[in-house]
């Protein structure tokens, strides 16, 4: 309502004014009128449901990413036979992996199973010098002789396995074929998938190291002459003159890069017992990585052992060769059981 400068309501005769007023009045003074009553019990608020923490973004090759990655592999296709050797048969065999087909091969025990499976991963020989089988057969055949499978990849780019992702310094992308391998042996009937454990020479012992802080299937490693479990180290000596670095920038151009992926900063007392053997006269791998590495794994208080063949080179022969191969399985079979 309006009113007029001597404050009468306008439009509105005095006395119907004074009537309402006076009605108004009455109403708020009713004892009919209800009373407040506070109450004891507290109002409910809204139940807020609680934000997952948002997690860093890593790039593809770092480990904190590899370790959210599935990893789904598929069937073992095996192919035809390459050779039939004492105890066991070998055969060439592919798997899926991130897309693509990857190849390698099978020392495939005679027998029904289930047998313990090992891993082989070969060291850097150029693709268009490798012939199938190189550097891994001397390794995972003797095994298969003994009863145990031996799987050894060609890595990806080598004799028909396909090309992953170009963001994967080489040594990983090798990795993530290696863990869609394992997610595979579920295809092969003869495979005791809870007994895994993986052998590896030179590069193929670095891809064994980023193995053995990603994936928790594998129980065991036995490492001949591995690669330094510092990437930077490797990148230096030979991903950078050779290209194989991916996305990852050179070691001196970035160092925070390589501690994401370098296996020595994520070994923990959980990682898997770690067996190393090399010769005293490695001409590749200096004796202060191996010891870098194997100190950095006993800090964690993980069973590691390391055994060293005097005057030996970095690629054992001869009564070193099998003296390595008899102790390899030896471990491999205590922590397998």
């Amino acid at each position: 309502m309006l009113t007029n400068h001597r404050g009468t309501l306008m439009g509105v005769p005095a006395p119907v004014v004074v009537a309402l007023c006076g009605a108004l009045l009455t109403a708020c003074s009713s004892s009919a009128a209800p009373k407040a009553v506070a109450s004891s019990r507290p109002t409910p608020r809204p139940a807020v449901s609680p934000r997952p923490s948002a997690q860093p973004t890593y790039p593809a090759y770092y480990i904190e990413s590899l370790r959210r990655q599935a990893f789904p592999g598929g069937k073992i296709v095996i192919g035809t036979q390459m050779f039939r050797g004492v105890g066991f048969t070998k055969y060439h065999v592919t798997w899926p992996s991130q897309g693509q087909t990857m190849t390698g091969t099978l020392s495939l025990p005679d027998g029904p199973g289930p047998f313990p499976v090992v891993i082989v991963n070969h060291g850097h020989i150029p693709a268009s010098r490798y012939w199938i089988g190189q550097d891994s057969g001397i390794f995972g055949d003797p095994m298969a002789s003994h009863g145990i499978i031996s799987l050894a990849p060609n890595y990806p780019g080598y004799s028909d396995s396909g090309q992953l992702d170009p963001v994967y310094p080489a040594i990983i992308g090798e990795a993530v074929a290696d863990m869609d391998l394992v997610s595979s042996l579920s295809s092969l009937p003869q495979a005791d998938v809870r007994r895994v454990a993986m052998m590896g020479h030179s590069n193929g012992g670095g891809v064994s190291l980023l193995i053995s802080v990603i994936d928790p299937r594998v129980k065991a490693f036995a490492l001949f002459a591995p690669v330094s479990s510092d990437m930077a180290d490797n990148a230096r000596k030979w991903w950078t003159p050779s290209g194989s670095l991916g996305a990852a920038p050179p070691p001196d151009a970035d160092p925070e890069v390589y501690t994401h992926i370098s296996p020595r900063n994520y070994f923990t007392s959980a990682t898997p017992p770690t067996l190393f053997l090399q010769g005293t006269a490695d001409q590749d791998i200096p004796a202060a990585w191996t010891n870098a590495s194997v100190q950095a794994l006993k800090d964690k208080g993980v069973d590691t052992s390391v055994v060293w063949y005097p005057g030996a080179v970095h690629d054992l022969v001869g009564s070193d060769l099998a003296d390595a191969d008899r102790r390899a399985e030896a471990w491999i079979r205590q922590h397998l059981t």
